[in-house]
């Protein structure tokens, strides 16, 4: 399908998104090719909704050239665009470009944007440290420099306007967001208690997981205690001034060391603001760590009742195509409940309850919108419909030829071709269930095993396999990333396991052959793929994290990681990130889910951003001036069925977006034949002087495996006031 979108501000009007698409006199017959014959009637068309009258006293009613300035030929307006429908392809950059960055996104041959879910994560790891200081916290590492570069607790005492690190009582303090008691109380439809207290010691986080716009979710085991899930932000805009300061406190390597200092005053505690307010930092810089008054840390939700042992997290696909904070699937191990959290508010919406022998360890989430979820003990491999709270069950157990059985798992990770697989516990080997989707929910659980047994051991992998991860190294070919705690990742056949096996049908394969990659540490939990497809384990023993890059045939390149560097202790230590530092206890990294977000975005729903900073009016010295008046947008489309691309912006007035732009409009999905312009939500105010930046973020997705959108251009028109 071929569109052409004008979206339009005024200062006296409501934003407009237009779609020409099928509108009468406009010929739309385009191909995915590129190929058209309707660019003079696309452009009569566009030219005639973006030239409305403002409401001005330029011209009176019908056609100006005055708003929404996208017409280069006005004396008094600007445009700046990218993409090859306007001559300028978007390798090119133009004079008034401040950023480009596209996360999953890639050019064609015509320079075109579409998906390219090879490179589709963020750059950095999000690794839960189980014990860190008696609590818990999480490191962000970046994946490209390895070096940690901000550290957060695990939960935050300032989910609610009232928060304080004082004693919660109910309303004021320590307080989490939700609970199960203010849960059950509303979907009861009766008066919700006070708030329960957020607990913050022995919290022992281990699921992370990575959401579309960057943010990380953390599930807080709690042993004895009270399970919680916890929201952190990647982005400055989207941290809390709590403290009025005009700036946010939180993590950052300030020293540049490559490693987050957690008591840079040697105080014998971890740093927060009273902290290091009664005794400064000793190596003279700003404090790396915040503890509890980490402005980034934007809320905590306690899960279920006390002592239930939250262990398995999963996000979903998101609403609307568009990059807002996706619901978490939160679950707790001990009686196999699991809940959904609204990813932006903290609050619970739903309730699911397993069959009575699923023990949820781990989950993940396919396309179709189904969690799956393993049992620790040799068990079933149990799911559910995230749109349907009474879709719950439990798949067939395997047959390998020498009766039924039951698998024990520990990691689980989807591929791209939507099989659900497991790091088997107990053993080296590794599991793959391949779903029935023949009759949607109803026949899942009759679907087909393939039992790898023994992977790597002849390579030296003899011990437990814990986590499970999949690449997706071409469009035919992917491998699986298996942990095992004797130190190694072992590679197993993803996309060729098929030739190996019978389908439909249980198969046992020798795995004991197959690459075995030693790495640092031992214990071995995790395993997680990069935006590069480089693959890193995450060691229990030694707090280390090991990236080993690898080519296009799946082949590892650094096989030498093993081999102590210099400064081997350090972060970074050449492919490797110790996590301690000289004053804190061993923080024993815990992390086997998709703690690089590469599952969820290229597996669950393929999905993937463009974003664009650019200044509007400069002087004739090419100094940005604060006079700029932002108009309107438009941009060139190809939209396959089941392909979605959506669009929001937001102005400020300084080149890095930091807490003094404004938010984000709302996400506006392409529509697919509707005329917008009547009922459209107020837009951002962009026509304030002083907002002389803007910035635009398109998010590509697909619900088909081998579609995908197709972005030829877009422009935005300013003006320059005269009097600015």
């Amino acid at each position: 399908m071929q569109v052409r979108f004008a979206w339009f501000f005024s200062p006296v009007a409501a934003a407009v998104l237009v779609l020409t698409a099928g509108v009468p006199g406009c010929n739309t017959n385009r191909n995915v090719s590129g190929n058209t014959n309707d660019d003079m009637a696309v452009a009569d068309m566009a030219k005639a909704i973006l030239f409305q009258d403002d409401g001005g006293d330029d011209a009176g009613p019908g056609l100006n050239t005055d708003n929404p300035c996208l017409d280069i030929s006005s004396g008094d307006c600007n445009t700046v665009g990218l993409g090859p429908s306007i001559g300028a392809p978007f390798p090119l950059r133009s004079s008034n470009d401040i950023h480009q960055a596209s996360d999953g996104v890639g050019a064609t041959a015509a320079g075109y944007l579409n998906l390219d879910t090879s490179n589709g994560a963020y750059n950095y790891l999000w690794i839960a440290n189980d014990q860190d200081w008696g609590r818990g916290t999480v490191s962000k590492v970046d994946s490209k420099a390895v070096r940690e570069v901000a550290r957060y607790m695990s939960v935050t005492c300032y989910s609610n306007p009232t928060g304080s690190k004082a004693a919660c009582d109910g309303t004021n303090g320590c307080c989490s967001k939700d609970d199960n008691a203010r849960w059950n109380a509303r979907r009861r439809s009766q008066p919700q208690p006070p708030h329960q207290a957020v607990q913050l010691l022995v919290n022992n986080p281990s699921r992370t997981a990575v959401d579309f716009n960057g943010d990380l979710f953390v599930a807080n085991r709690a042993f004895g205690g009270q399970s919680s899930l916890t929201h952190i932000a990647a982005d400055l805009s989207n941290c809390i001034d709590r403290n009025k300061n005009g700036k946010i406190d939180t993590s950052s390597d300030v020293n540049g060391d490559g490693l987050i200092q957690t008591d840079c005053n040697n105080d014998s505690q971890f740093d927060d603001r009273d902290s290091v307010a009664k005794k400064g930092c000793g190596n003279g810089k700003d404090q790396e760590f915040w503890g509890l008054d980490d402005e980034c840390i934007l809320w905590t939700t306690n899960t279920n009742k006390a002592n239930q042992w939250g262990r398995p997290l999963a996000l979903g696909p998101g609403a609307n195509d568009t990059a807002a904070a996706s619901d978490a699937w939160a679950g707790t191990y001990q009686d196999g409940k699991f809940f959904r959290l609204d990813g932006i508010s903290g609050i619970t919406k739903d309730e699911w309850q397993l069959p009575g022998e699923c023990h949820p360890y781990g989950a993940a989430i396919d396309a179709d919108g189904y969690l799956w979820t393993p049992t620790l003990a040799p068990g079933p491999l149990c799911y559910l419909s995230t749109s349907k709270n009474t879709d719950v069950g439990r798949t067939r157990d395997p047959n390998f030829g020498q009766g039924v059985v039951q698998v024990s798992g520990y990691g689980v990770a989807m591929d791209r071709d939507q099989n659900v697989w497991l790091g088997g516990l107990g053993s080296p080997d590794a599991y793959r269930y391949t779903p029935d989707r023949s009759n949607g929910f109803a026949n899942l659980g009759n679907g087909w095993w393939v039992r790898i047994s023994q992977a790597g051991k002849n390579g030296g992998a003899n011990g437990f396999a814990y986590g499970i991860a999949a690449d997706s190294r071409n469009n035919a070919f992917y491998n699986v990333w298996l942990a095992n705690t004797n130190g190694f990742i072992v590679r197993l056949p993803g996309s060729d396991l098929n030739k190996m096996v019978k389908v439909k049908t249980d198969n046992f394969i020798d795995g004991s052959a197959f690459l075995a990659v030693p790495v640092a540490g031992t214990n071995v939990r995790g395993v997680g793929v990069d935006r590069d497809q480089n693959i890193w384990a995450i060691s229990n023993d030694n707090s280390v994290a090991t990236r080993f890059t690898v080519n296009g045939g799946g082949v590892p390149q650094n096989p030498n990681i093993v081999a102590s560097p210099q400064g081997a202790n350090k972060c970074p230590a050449g492919d490797r990130c110790v996590l301690k530092d000289n004053n804190n206890s061993d923080p024993k990294p815990y992390t086997y889910s998709d703690f690089t977000g590469f599952g969820l975005r290229n597996f669950t729903r393929p999905r993937g951003t463009y974003s664009y900073i650019f200044a509007g009016c400069k002087d004739d010295m090419g100094m940005v001036k604060p006079n700029t008046f932002w108009y309107g947008m438009i941009w060139d489309a190809e939209l396959p069925v089941n392909t979605g691309l959506a669009v929001r912006l937001r102005v400020g007035p300084t080149p890095a977006p930091d807490p003094s732009w404004g938010p984000y409009t709302d996400s506006f999905p392409a529509p697919t034949a509707v005329d917008l312009r009547q009922g459209m939500p107020p837009i951002l105010q962009p026509f304030d002087q002083g907002n002389s930046y803007i910035q635009v973020e398109f998010t590509f997705s697909t619900k088909a495996k081998n579609l995908t959108p197709l972005l030829k251009s877009f422009q935005i028109g300013f003006r320059c006031n005269v009097e600015g």
